[in-house]
């Protein structure tokens, strides 16, 4: 898998809710072929994966967001943050979403990596998201990538996106994780 990222190939996984489509968030041309691939706009926002031990290579933090991302490192949460440089091309509006995998898969997989993935749905645009290996491929029949097989994956909310703007958390898009849950830990 590792090597696979590396060279810029596209990868299939399960997450908690949905399987998603991952490359190297830093690989210019494979986060072209995933967009070609999605069939989506270039400027739709990308979700990252990071490595804990890498994340502030790669986004700045507020003690909120820290705090949140620990809290809710086993939930299907995704805080939009502030980027660092290397990471501005794949943010909307200053931030870039940084998810907390919530599936075994990917928590491995995250924890193996030295650099960002993509944690985008796996579909094309404006489609239901893929939630087995059979479905992936009647969404993608002629695409070419590696897929984690985690079975059927059971119908689960979209991860909860959300951002800490003047003082408190506003939620985007409202998922497992709710307003109320990241309030009390703020």
């Amino acid at each position: 898998m590792l090597s696979l990222l590396s060279r810029g190939d596209i990868i299939a996984f399960p997450t908690g809710t949905t399987y998603g489509l991952a490359v190297n968030a830093l690989d210019v041309a494979a986060l072209k072929r995933l967009t070609d691939l999605k069939g989506r706009g270039a400027e739709k926002a990308y979700m990252l994966l990071l490595p804990a031990k890498e994340v502030d290579t790669y986004v700045e933090l507020t003690e909120q967001e820290k705090t949140a991302l620990q809290a809710f490192a086993d939930k299907p949460l995704t805080l939009l943050v502030k980027p660092r440089p290397m990471l501005e091309a794949l943010a909307k509006d200053g931030r870039a979403g940084v998810r907390t995998p919530d599936h075994p898969f990917t928590k491995e997989l995250v924890g193996m990596l030295k650099f960002p993935v993509t944690a985008t749905s796996a579909n094309r645009s404006g489609e239901p998201p893929a939630s087995s290996v059979e479905e992936l491929m009647k969404a993608f029949p002629d695409a070419s990538f590696m897929a984690v097989d985690g079975g059927t994956l059971p119908k689960r909310k979209p991860s909860t996106v959300a951002s800490w703007n003047n003082g408190k958390w506003e939620i985007v898009r409202e998922g497992d994780v709710l307003l109320k849950d990241l309030s009390r830990i703020s």
